[in-house]
């Protein structure tokens, strides 16, 4: 089953890499707290909006999957909190 949320599929591309979320970190200078908070979809736990949306770009193009359409996702998934 393909994993529907933002985090999830950020895991999942991590994972079928091999590679650690230390790993994830380095490759996009993003703190390991954010890139945990973005695997659980936390993004309301993020600073913001734009932290929320960049960080989750980076991640996604650090294991391979498009970094824009990732964006997207997590601004609809934040859409109707009080984050927007």
């Amino acid at each position: 089953m393909e994993p529907s949320r933002p985090g999830d599929k950020l895991r999942q591309a991590r994972e079928a890499q091999g590679l650690t979320l230390q790993e994830v970190a380095t490759r996009t200078r993003v703190a390991m707290r954010q890139l945990e908070l973005l695997e659980r979809n936390e993004f309301v736990a993020l600073p913001g909006l734009p932290y929320a949306v960049g960080f989750a770009r980076a991640y996604a193009r650090a294991v391979g999957l498009d970094g824009e359409a990732m964006a997207n996702e997590v601004r609809a998934e934040l859409m109707g909190t009080d984050m927007l």
